[in-house]
């Protein structure tokens, strides 16, 4: 989620051209049944966000009154709902964000930056509120949808404490965030949602899709999802300062993305395995192993917190890892003919 590779992408899969063409429809296929099951995930998410500015409509927008069980169900089902639909997002963010009819979905999804934090990657939407406010770029729509659930972002919250998760202490995440805020960018995250299957079924997949978009996602392992994994609270606790990542760990996303990652490959594997069986295996071993590697540091988390000097010598192995990974992806789009 939300990262910054886009110019990368652009210019690995525009500076190809396709020799021997192919039409890898099984990438589609899992990429149009994956965002299908976000789109649940996110109208449930926007029922729900619409069920608690009701609610505090209901009571005159005093936040103080919305201390109650139904407020609390509204939220927890916001929460899973956007905990359902994440997931599902990093597991085709490697297709979206490496195919350049798709990525603008990847910048306002999750990858993208608000105007206030500036860079070559700010979102190209502002959110409207059902108040008149207007939130001009405030980021990707995952990023604002977490730090308002969670409270993350003062200015997304209405400051008013509530024991959400009912364990009888005031902890991370116990603020009832601002209405109107939350039913904006729930309604924001369905509708790119819905625009992102929309387009999708209009894209033919072609062998350079899939291998720029592998060449631009897959050096990314640790640079983008063990990087931003080092600053949030699964390494640094209470003195993250991130945003956003401190719900669902970027290690898990690193687990869905190589997920893409090896959909993607599964498009062109056949054709790399009849002209170099070593390389292929090479290819999938590859990608096998650096998904394994992930899930057991994801399992191991569950149970401790790594250090940020341990941090670090994960951030160099999986950079090291990856590293191999593409040089020999590399190797198979050359074999191909798939030139720069």
């Amino acid at each position: 989620m939300r990262r910054v590779f886009l110019g990368l992408v652009g210019t690995i899969v525009f500076g190809f051209s396709l020799v021997h063409a192919s039409s890898p429809a099984v990438v589609k296929s899992y990429l149009l049944e994956r965002v299908a099951l976000q789109k649940t995930s996110t109208a449930a998410f926007k029922a729900a966000a619409e069920s608690y500015l009701n609610l505090a409509k209901a009571q005159n927008l005093n936040y103080t009154k919305l201390t109650t069980s139904a407020s609390r169900t509204a939220i927890l089902e916001a929460r899973a709902a956007w905990k359902r639909a994440s997931p599902i997002y990093e597991s085709v963010e490697g297709i979206v964000a490496g195919v350049p009819m798709l990525s603008s979905f990847d910048l306002n999804l999750d990858a993208g930056s608000s105007a206030k934090d500036g860079g070559d990657t700010v979102v190209e939407f502002d959110l409207k509120l059902g108040n008149g406010q207007v939130l001009v770029k405030p980021g990707n729509a995952f990023g604002v949808a977490e730090a308002t659930l969670w409270g993350t972002d003062k200015g997304y919250s209405s400051g008013v404490p509530f024991d959400l998760d009912n364990n009888q202490k005031i902890d991370f995440g116990d603020v009832l965030p601002n209405a109107f805020v939350l039913q904006a960018v729930a309604d924001k995250l369905d509708e790119l949602t819905k625009q992102l299957l929309e387009t999708a079924k209009k894209w033919n997949p072609s062998t350079a899709d899939v291998f720029g978009a592998l060449l631009g996602n897959v050096p990314t392992a640790a640079s983008v999802f063990i990087g931003r994994w080092k600053n949030s609270r699964f390494v640094l606790g209470d003195k993250s300062t991130q945003r956003d990542f401190n719900v669902i760990s970027s290690l898990n996303d690193l687990v869905q993305n190589v997920s893409s990652w090896q959909k993607l490959y599964l498009g062109v594997s056949s054709s790399v395995k009849a002209k170099n069986p070593s390389l292929d295996a090479q290819i999938n071993t590859g990608l096998s192993s650096l998904k394994s590697w992930a899930q057991q540091l994801e399992a191991q988390e569950k149970t401790r917190r790594f250090t940020p000097e341990q941090a670090e010598i994960i951030s160099q192995e999986g950079e090291n890892r990856a590293t191999a990974i593409t040089g020999r992806i590399a190797q198979a789009a050359a074999l191909l003919g798939v030139k720069k």
